[in-house]
Formats: C-alpha cells, structure tokens, sequence
C-alpha cells in the first residue's frame, strides 16, 4: 500500500523516530533483557516503512541499530516529550486504522501487534492508561465495524451528513470519509475522526468536547424516534 497523505507520511516519520528512541531506552534499562522488545519494535519499523513508502528519504532499519548501538555506549537515550509521545501513539493508531480498512483480516496479526506496542509504549512512558485503552478499544471497533460494513453504509450515512453539517456549523473543516472515519480539521490540522457508531479519536480541544456532546445528542434523538416507532407498531 503506498499512501499519498503527506499529513500522514510526516506522522510515520515521526512515530517511527520515537519509538526508536524508545528501544534505546529499553536497551540501556534492560540490556539484553530488553532484547525480544526491541525485536518486535525494529520488526514494526520496518514494515511501517515499507507500507508507507518511506525508504526513497532513508534506511529506517540502519538508523535504528546506529541510535541503540549509540544510546549503549554514551549510556543515555534522546528525551522525548510528552506531545512527541502522544503523536508515537497517534502514529501507530494511524497505522493500524489504515491496515484494518486497507487489508482487513489479512492485517488482524499486525493490528493486534501494535495494540500491544501501544499499551508497552504507555507502561514504558507513564502515559494516560486511560486514553491508550481507549485508543485500543477503538481499533476493536474499527475492526468489527470492517467486518459489519454493508454497501449501504458510509457516504450515504445519514449521521455522517447530519453530524457534517453541526462540524461546518461550528467552525470544523469537514474532508469526507477516509477508511469508515469521517475526517474533521481546525486550522488546517486533523483533529478528530469519527466512526458510523459515534465513536471518536481526537485531540483533546474545546470545540472537539463541544462536538462531543452534539453527536450524544443526536444519538439521544434518534433512540427516542426508534422508541416511538415501536409504540407505534
């Protein structure tokens, strides 16, 4: 698969870049102990290359054993901040996503290896256990919702038209639908994705909680409107 979303590319690039560092990490505090994890995180790098088509720009494999062989000799690993880290994770729910729309079941190994990466990454960088679970219960949605998926469903959803038109209404830039997930940007910057059943990945704004609460209101109607047509019958 070769994606043409620079957004994206820079994303990987990115994602890609952290958690080479974070092998480092890994290779000073637990030498060669460390050694099955750094395996699997080198394993995902590469694959990540190749299936965004990175390798034109450099050999992410090579810089890898350059970063860990150098981390082992000074003794220390590069910081990496907080937004660095959450844009890593972002990274590698970006990958999984396009895998599940992209090669469906063929992918489901890959996809469960890096819902496993994740959760290390949030053990490893003390990050929100909360938000990683709920970044990994969404990949899960992601996949039963490929699975589910009918001709019907998609563009011609009409809770994606009436949730497109609240986003414009409150000032979001609505790009259409990119692998089931309706795509949602403030100022030039992607900063929600939304499935058919409501379910959201986001970056934590004002306008995006605000958002939030239409899309529960709108689920809330439509509940009722589905309760009084069955008084109805």
């Amino acid at each position: 698969m070769v994606s043409n979303d620079k957004q994206d590319k820079l994303l990987m690039e990115m994602c890609i870049k952290h958690l080479t560092q974070y092998a480092a990490m890994i290779k000073i505090d637990r030498g060669t102990q460390g050694d099955e994890s750094i395996g699997r995180l080198k394993k995902m790098i590469g694959e990540m290359e190749a299936y965004w088509d990175l390798s034109e720009r450099k050999d992410r494999e090579e810089q890898f054993d350059k970063t860990l062989r150098r981390a082992v000799q000074t003794g220390r690993a590069n910081w990496v901040s907080e937004k660095q880290k959450i844009a890593t994770v972002n990274g590698l729910y970006r990958y999984a996503s396009e895998m599940i729309f992209v090669q469906g079941m063929e992918a489901i190994d890959r996809v469960k290896e890096v819902q496993s990466v994740i959760r290390e990454l949030a053990d490893g960088w003390g990050m929100d256990k909360e938000w990683v679970d709920q970044l990994c219960a969404f990949i899960g949605v992601m996949e039963e919702y490929k699975e589910q998926r009918t001709p019907e469903m998609g563009e011609d959803s009409r809770f994606f038209k009436d949730i497109s038109a609240v986003a414009e209404r409150m000032g979001f830039e609505v790009k259409g639908i990119k692998n089931g997930l309706l795509q949602l940007y403030l100022e030039g910057s992607r900063v929600a994705e939304i499935d058919e059943r409501g379910s959201l990945l986001y970056r934590p704004k004002p306008e995006v909680f605000k958002l939030m609460d239409e899309i529960e209101a709108w689920k809330g109607r439509e509940e009722n409107l589905h309760l009084q047509d069955g008084l109805q019958m």
